[in-house]
This record gives structure tokens, C-alpha cells and sequence, in this order.
């Protein structure tokens, strides 16, 4: 380890010695308004000859921005900010002898007061590709208006949603989902449930990082997908108000208000949103089971639940402008969730092909979730030219109650029930997350960037489930069925980047390393695991910019997916009459190794090819207990993956009324190991099509259409087949341009919902799951206010440890 830390030492030194290129040059300027700077506004360098993008940057809190490594030639910039004129800055001459080019304070100008000009306005494209990430612009979408988030999870391009609500990444689960760069503490069942409660208008955009650097946390092998919300940054006091009504089978409604209050010293945002929707899912399975290869046994079922969501999403959130370069920054939100979810199974069994009897299962469940979080920031900016210290603290409290009822019936041959049980369900989960860090960034002569930081977290985990069983009709504590599980767990990371730009390339060095030490017990059985271990992830990023018009980047990294709490609790879950999830706690963290090469041209089409390979690859299989034919659902782990992709990127403005957004991702990905006396040793070819195409029909009206198509791919045991989505929306603009009308259709030809086949020993299921994806909206929106001014802080400090919890 010592060896490794002297070379990356070496690397980093020997770099930042480098001497500068002689024709790098630098543009420096400041924004500002009538009243003060502007941060937050985008700053656009574009050549004077044909107007193409040279470079793009954003100005920092003092509403400051630097242009570095600009070579000779003519220039003017564009400057662009919601709630202003267009500003365009001409004339900008650089010459052999320049090295830093002042171009002054440059005043924006309220819209208000530039009616009578002639501006220019735009919009950002629905997919934007930067150098480590695709973003997404959700609220540009005409099809998401009124959609629930994992409804916009479904559309991401190379997202793929299975039938229990699992995301994963062009074909690869392991992937961190955070909101506002905290990640969302759940996982499976729980997560898709918050997700299908949550609305898409206040979502902002989607930032997909498929290699993010040291600066995050190491977990996720696939990369993170954060959620941005809106915030509401007007001058004064100002707002924004949505409604939205959906029918599909069942009617849905969301709404959502959210105001700002701004002045000198500080900064007040307040949201809420409130969503209600009805769902249903109807799950069709048939388990064969075979013995000596001979079919034996086929178990048919037919599950039919829905699920009532109410769902209150607040958030307050305030800066305290302490100074011109220290702010401090408190933020508080919450998330409380009711639902209740009946469900109905009738399972046919059949020996060979002649029926034998039949189950009749029933649950009816009600579940409470509560998340309250709390976190404060300081952020100090020593200089104008990028030196800065960030520090901040969280706290987190999460509560999942579930209070489940269930009922089994054993039917004979002609449907004569012979046997019935009852059992209820009284499930409690508690998580307690602390967590520090701080981060510094200092820039170094010759155009080099240093990022060094530190974080610690802390976990509680307490699972207390409780079953009881009924004699003679009283209840009877079932110490067989019942768990207690507590888990803590403490990581201590540290990192360090290094940046440096040159005339026609620039790279990025980094080091993460993490420490942690986890501690499982089952109360009830006694059981108890313990972890201990250092890990290292280093991270290289280098671009190389051919010309005006051509560029390559490349990334490496290497990636960890610690198991989700639940998937280490040994606790047995009900499904249905005949199978069951468990956890594993001999389930051990998958590692990965990513590498991507991207091919950029005119910033309008990119070609990135993938490889990973992924060693104990954690994936969930059905495994047959004894002669029973119960089936468990378990994660395990196999020995690796090696997976291989091509993306092709096309993104143009074809017309002055036309944009598409197009993108061919061909993935492979081949699975091999052992679990249970099984071996696998296999992978399908697979590819994905996704095309948004906007069209301004005349001033004022848009319309935008969506295809999505996802052929037939392979998941570990798991083939599923193709999914086709075809969406349109229409949007009309009212009140003076602030109200917007939004009319859409998703799914029209209902064929997006999940469908596959599950291999494993002795047993095939063959499964559908039906959803209420073919839906109508209709979302009127309205916001007041005018002026700009700084964003309040939504991102927090959780990272890694908010995305494994849940059951």
C-alpha cells in the first residue's frame, strides 16, 4: 500500500510541474445587476467567424468566471440567465501578446426592463453531454409533466426499471440513486414505492455519472443517477405552483408550491408537494419445476394488487450571507409517505399437466414511511481564482412501519379449501445516519487544479419484525417467522484530485480510499457477522481536443457496491403462498474496474465505448428449498461479469423548430460463476433505442415526441424481454408566458412493463408484470416573481449510506 502512495505521489508532482503551454491565454470578467453580482449564469465563448462553442463555464458566487487555455483568435460571448436579457459581448480580441484578458463588469438586464429589445431566448436541450456525465432536463419535457419519478427512471436513456421496482444501468444493477446529491437511503421494494409517490414537476433535471471521480463516494459500479429538484431563485418574493390531474385505470393527482425570499443578508426557499395516486400491478407467473430434466410440477399464478400513495414532500432551506466569501448554508426536508397495498394470489398447482390442488393467498398491507433530515454547510472562498474550503455536517432519521396481514388457503383438486392459516405482520425499521466531511480546492500555477477531502459516516440499523399466528383465535408470538436485526456500520474516507489543462488536452489524477468496519447480529438466533477492510480506488480521466470540432476522452476507475442493509438481514419475507425473500449475510461488497473511451464531434454526436469487469457480482436467483417446491428469493454473489457497450449520441437543432435527442446504446454483458450447485456461463447481445424529438409548432405551442424501445437482455438468471414506450405531449404557454398548459400521453400503445424468464436449478418462471403505465395528463403550471438571484444549497453530505436501506 505504502508503494502505491509514493506513485501516485510521483504522479501527481511530477504533473503539476509541467510547464505552461506559451499560447494559453485567459478571459476573466464579473456579472452583475442593478443590485449585486450574479452567480449561477451561463457564460458562452463562442468564435466570431461561424459563432461554434469554443468553451462554456458558469460564474461562481461573486458572479466571477475564467476562461483558461484560449488560444488566438476572435471571440464574443454569450451570457445567459433565467430571468434576464440575452447579453452578448463582441468583439473580444486575443493576441500573441495577451495572457490575461479583462473584459470588465458586464450588467445584466431584468426582462422587465428589456421588452422593447429584440432577445433572443432559448432553452436547454432535453439531453446535454458533458465531459463526465449525460444530463437529462426533465422540466423541458412536455411527455414527463405530471409523471411520477419512477415513471422518468423508466424513460432515462440505458435506465432500465424491473418488475419490483430494481433500476439498473445498461443492463448492470449496482448504481447509487441520490436526490440533490443525497442519496435516497432506500432500496428495492422501498425505494420504488417512495418513487412511484413522488411527482416530476419538481424535478429539474437527471444527471447520469456512469465514472465519477474521487470526489465521490467509491459505491456504485454502474455510477450514480442524481435527481435535481427545482429551486425557486427569483429576486424578492417569488414563486412557482403546479397542478396536475393523470387517468390511467385510476385517477392520480399532484400538485406543489414552492416560495422565495431574498435579500442582502440572506436567502429563504420553501417547498412543499403533495402527490396521490392509485396504482396496480397485475404479476402473472408460471414456476416449472423439473426433475432429471423431466418436467415434474407447474405452479400458476395470478397476482393482483394495487397500491394508494399519499405522498408530503417539504423542504426549507436558507443561506446566511455571512460575508462576500463565507456563506452558511442550513437545510431541512422530509418525506412522509402513507400507502396501502391489498393484494390477491391464487396459485393453480399442476402435476405434469393435471391440476392437484391450489393455493388462495391474501395480503393487505399498510405501510408509514418518515424521513427527516437535517444538515448545515459552511463554505468559505479564499480568492477569486478558485481557492475554497466546503465543510458541512448531516443527521438523518429514517422510520418504516408495516403492519401486514396475510391469509392462506389450501384448496383440494376441485377447489374445496382443506386448510387455512392466518398470520399478521408488525414490521418496524429504524436508521440513524451521521455524517462529516469537508472539502478543499486550491488552485496551482501553470492552469493545475488540486481537490483534496474527508468524510466520515456512521449508520444505526434497527429491524424489528414480529410475526404472530393465531390459536383459537388469539394471537401467538412466532419466534420462527419473527426477526431482530441491528446493524452499525462506520466508513472513513479520503481523497485527492488532481486537474491540469494544457493547449489541447487536460487530465484528471484521483485517489479515494475507504475504511470500513460494519457489525451485523440477529437477536432472536443468535447470528452475527462482522466486516473490517481497506479499500483503495484510484481514477483517471484525459481529453484530447483534435481540433475545434473533434476531441477523445478516456476514464478508468475502479468502483465498490457494498450490500444493501436488508439483502445482509437473514429475515424471511412472505410473497406468496409458495416463496419468500431472505437476506444473506455471507454476502460480500462487488468490485469493479470501468473503463470508457468517448469520441466527440461538433458537441453534437458522441460515440463512447464501455468495459467493465465486475468481481463478486452481487444478483438475486430463485433457490428451491428441498422437495417443498418453496422457492426463496436471495442475493448472492457470482464470480464475475465482463461487459462491453457502444453508445452513440446524436444531439442537433435540425430546424429553428425542430431538436432531436437520439441515442443507439449496443450492450453484451457475460456472467459466470457458481451459487448453489449452479453454474452460469452465459450472456445475450442487446441494444437500446431511444429518440426525443421537440417541435415548436408555432410561438407559444410545442409538442414533443418520445420512442423508447429495450430488446430482449439479459440480467445474471434473469432474460427479459423487449420493452416498446411511445409517448407525446403537447404545451401550450398562457398568462404572459408565465402559466404553461401541458397535455400528455404515455404509453399509448401500453407496452412498457417488464416481462422475462428466471433460470435457475431444477426451475424456469416465466413472469409478467402489468402496470398502470398507458395514462393521460393533463398539468397547468404558474409562476410569479421576477429579478435573479442566488440558488439556495439543496445537495447535501449523505452519500453512499442513504441508497442501501429499506427491505
Amino acid at each position: 500500500m505504502k508503494k502505491i502512495y509514493i506513485l501516485l505521489l510521483f504522479l501527481l508532482s511530477g504533473t503539476a510541474l509541467q510547464a505552461q503551454t506559451p499560447n494559453d491565454k485567459t478571459i476573466k470578467g464579473y456579472l452583475t445587476d442593478e443590485r449585486s453580482s450574479v452567480p449561477g449564469a451561463t457564460i458562452l465563448l463562442r468564435s466570431t467567424a461561424d459563432s461554434s462553442l469554443f468553451k462554456g463555464e458558469t460564474s461562481n458566487e461573486q458572479g466571477a468566471f475564467l476562461f483558461e487555455q484560449i488560444k488566438e483568435g476572435s471571440y464574443f460571448l454569450e451570457v445567459r440567465m433565467l430571468g434576464y436579457a440575452v447579453l452578448v459581448k463582441p468583439n473580444i480580441l486575443v493576441q500573441a501578446a495577451d495572457r490575461l484578458l479583462d473584459v470588465g463588469i458586464l450588467q445584466l438586464l431584468p426582462l422587465a426592463q428589456s421588452l422593447k429589445e429584440v432577445v433572443v431566448t432559448g432553452q436547454k436541450p432535453f439531453i446535454e453531454r458533458e465531459a463526465d456525465r449525460t444530463i437529462v432536463n426533465i422540466e423541458n419535457s412536455l411527455v414527463q409533466a405530471g409523471s411520477s419519478v419512477m415513471e422518468v427512471m423508466e424513460k432515462l436513456p440505458g435506465v432500465q426499471v424491473g418488475q419490483d421496482g430494481s433500476i439498473s444501468i445498461k443492463g448492470r444493477q449496482g448504481l447509487i440513486v441520490s436526490i440533490d446529491g443525497r442519496p435516497t437511503m432506500l432500496s428495492g421494494q422501498d425505494l420504488a414505492n417512495m418513487f412511484r409517490g413522488m411527482s416530476s414537476a419538481n424535478v429539474q433535471k437527471v444527471e447520469i455519472i456512469t465514472n465519477p471521480s474521487a470526489k465521490y463516494d467509491a459505491a456504485g459500479n454502474t455510477g450514480v443517477i442524481n435527481i435535481v429538484t427545482k429551486k425557486n431563485t427569483k429576486q424578492g418574493i417569488n414563486g412557482t405552483a403546479n397542478l396536475g390531474y393523470r387517468q390511467g385505470r385510476y385517477a392520480k393527482l399532484n400538485s406543489g408550491i414552492g416560495l422565495n425570499v431574498k435579500d442582502k443578508w440572506y436567502n429563504l426557499s420553501v417547498n412543499y408537494a403533495y402527490s396521490r395516486r392509485k396504482d396496480f400491478n397485475d404479476l402473472r407467473l408460471t414456476r416449472k419445476f423439473f426433475v432429471q430434466g423431466a418436467l415434474d410440477t407447474t405452479f400458476i399464478t395470478n397476482t393482483d394488487q394495487t397500491s394508494l400513495f399519499n405522498t408530503h414532500t417539504p423542504r426549507v432551506g436558507v443561506d446566511l450571507y455571512l460575508s462576500k466569501r463565507t456563506t452558511v448554508s442550513v437545510l431541512g426536508s422530509g418525506v412522509i409517505s402513507l400507502l396501502t397495498s391489498p393484494s390477491v394470489s391464487h396459485t393453480t398447482i399442476l402435476n405434469r399437466n393435471s391440476k392437484v390442488g391450489s393455493y388462495d393467498f391474501t395480503n393487505d398491507v399498510e405501510d408509514k414511511l418518515r424521513i427527516y433530515s437535517g444538515n448545515m454547510q459552511l463554505t468559505h472562498q479564499f480568492d477569486t481564482l478558485g481557492k475554497a474550503l466546503t465543510a458541512e455536517i448531516e443527521y438523518v432519521d429514517y422510520t418504516n412501519t408495516s403492519d401486514q396481514a396475510f391469509l392462506t388457503i389450501l384448496n383440494a383438486e376441485y377447489g374445496t379449501p382443506f386448510e387455512r392459516s392466518r398470520l399478521r405482520g408488525d414490521q418496524n425499521g429504524k436508521f440513524k445516519i451521521y455524517v462529516s466531511k469537508a472539502d478543499y480546492t486550491q488552485a496551482l500555477p501553470d492552469s493545475a487544479t488540486l481537490e483534496a477531502g474527508w468524510k466520515s459516516s456512521y449508520v444505526l440499523n434497527d429491524n424489528n419484525n414480529q410475526f404472530f399466528g393465531y390459536v383459537g383465535g388469539s394471537q401467538v408470538f412466532d419466534a420462527l417467522r419473527s426477526n431482530h436485526f441491528l446493524y452499525s456500520e462506520n466508513i472513513n474516507a479520503a481523497y485527492a484530485n488532481l486537474k491540469k489543462e494544457y493547449r489541447h488536452s487536460s487530465f484528471q489524477l484521483g485517489l479515494r480510499t475507504e475504511h470500513t468496519a460494519a457489525h451485523g447480529e440477529q437477536r432472536l438466533s443468535g447470528q452475527e457477522f462482522r466486516r473490517n477492510y481497506i479499500q483503495l480506488f484510484p481514477s483517471a480521466f484525459y481529453e484530447y481536443r483534435l481540433s475545434e470540432n473533434h476531441s477523445l476522452n478516456a476514464t478508468a476507475g475502479r468502483r465498490i457496491d457494498r450490500p444493501a442493509y436488508h439483502q445482509m438481514n437473514p429475515f424471511r419475507s412472505l410473497i406468496d403462498a409458495t416463496s419468500f425473500a431472505q437476506g444473506n449475510p455471507e454476502l460480500r461488497p462487488q468490485l469493479t474496474y470501468n473503463t470508457e473511451l468517448t469520441y466527440s464531434l461538433q458537441n453534437s454526436f458522441f460515440a463512447t465505448f464501455g468495459y467493465s469487469l465486475t468481481r463478486g457480482v452481487i444478483t438475486e436467483t430463485l433457490i428451491l428449498k428441498g422437495d417443498s417446491k418453496t422457492t426463496v428469493l436471495m442475493p448472492v454473489n457470482l464470480d464475475r461479469l465482463h461487459y462491453y457497450s457502444l453508445n452513440l449520441v446524436y444531439s442537433k437543432v435540425l430546424t429553428p423548430w425542430w431538436t432531436t435527442n437520439s441515442s443507439l446504446l449496443g450492450y453484451y454483458g457475460r456472467y459466470a460463476g457458481n451459487t448453489n450447485g449452479y453454474s452460469i456461463n452465459n450472456g445475450l447481445p442487446s441494444f437500446q433505442v431511444n429518440s426525443n424529438n421537440s417541435l415548436q409548432v408555432i410561438d407559444g405551442l410545442s409538442m414533443e415526441m418520445n420512442v423508447l424501445y429495450t430488446h430482449r437482455s439479459q440480467e445474471a438468471f434473469t432474460v427479459l424481454k423487449p420493452q416498446f414506450n411511445f409517448s407525446f405531449g403537447v404545451q401550450k404557454k398562457i398568462l404572459k408566458d408565465r402559466g404553461s398548459l401541458t397535455l400528455n400521453v404515455n404509453d399509448l400503445f401500453w407496452t412498457s412493463y417488464p416481462r422475462g424468464v428466471t433460470t435457475f436449478k431444477g426451475m424456469q418462471e416465466t413472469w409478467s408484470s402489468v402496470r398502470d403505465t398507458r395514462i393521460v395528463s393533463l398539468n397547468c403550471s404558474y409562476r410569479f416573481g421576477s429579478g435573479e438571484v442566488k440558488r439556495v444549497r439543496q445537495s447535501t453530505a449523505t452519500e453512499d449510506e442513504m441508497s442501501r436501506g429499506g427491505k
